[in-house]
């Protein structure tokens, strides 16, 4: 089971209702891309990264019931002290967040902060590329930067060790995305456009968009609905985005104008 169109349309409704709060603390090159994202969807970006008022902001996103968006791209000693402050406010202010661990593998300081991250304990939603899950995992993922040269479908097994490990859903994505349960479970996607390879901070608006999911999810739907119907829902934007594009720079766009204004009530079940 894959989700029904009734429960994306249920969730999707929530997320543009709520506006939920995403503390996102992420890398330089995607900040724009991000907060513009979040926007378009109907969620309330904050950019604070500052230790010294990390732990009021995230108290005000427990108050607001938001969420925290992680990402590890631009990664230096402050990036990393600014993470590990996060966290621990987010656990003991009990915020959920999520994690991208940009190029984890790429280099060894990637993948053993995203690791003492994941170590920390209480991440909702892990998601990365095929290479930067299996590296996290301790297998080659044989990354080219912060690109994946690996098949979504070659790091399911990786991704159910990790979800298990942790006790976080895993997110994969790719031309089919997929998403783990700690108890194994396996969902996937296949709604999407491979130009989006071609936008750069397309997979990081993603993991923001998954926390704006978890924290805007109605009652009765799990944090692997959330990133499922997260993906789902950025998937069908993009092609409708790509309809009327003709390269990366309008895609980039037009997917803005889709995250704020495609209509969910024109999809069939067939779709």
């Amino acid at each position: 089971e894959n989700g029904t169109l009734e429960r994306l349309q249920e969730i999707v409704r929530a997320v543009k209702a709520k506006g939920p709060l995403v503390q996102c603390l992420t890398n330089f090159v995607s900040m724009d891309f991000m907060a513009n994202g979040l926007l378009a969807l109907g969620a309330h970006p904050a950019m604070v990264h500052s230790v010294e008022e990390l732990d009021v902001a995230i108290s005000k996103v427990k108050a607001a019931g938001g969420a925290v968006s992680i990402n590890i791209g631009t990664l230096d000693a402050l990036w990393i002290e600014s993470f590990k402050c996060a966290v621990k406010a987010c656990n003991e202010h009990q915020v959920p967040w999520v994690l991208d661990p940009v190029a984890a593998g790429f280099t060894p300081l990637r993948t053993s902060v995203a690791t003492e991250l994941l170590e920390m304990g209480g991440c909702a939603v892990l998601r990365g590329n095929a290479s930067e899950i299996l590296s996290l995992s301790g297998a080659d993922g044989a990354g080219k930067g912060v690109d994946s040269t690996k098949g979504s479908d070659g790091a399911v097994k990786a991704a159910k060790l990790l979800a298990a490990k942790y006790r976080c859903v895993v997110g994969i994505s790719g031309a089919m995305d997929y998403v783990i349960t700690p108890e194994g479970n396996q969902f996937s996607c296949e709604h999407g456009v491979a130009m989006l390879q071609k936008i750069t901070a397309a997979g990081c608006l993603v993991s923001s968009i998954i926390a704006a999911f978890v924290a805007a999810k109605p009652a009765g739907f799990s944090n692997a609905e959330a990133a499922l119907y997260a993906f789902t829902y950025f998937g069908i934007c993009s092609e409708a985005a790509s309809q009327s594009s003709n390269g990366p720079g309008s895609l980039r766009a037009n997917l803005l104008d889709q995250l704020h204004g495609f209509d969910l009530e024109q999809l069939s079940n067939d779709d």
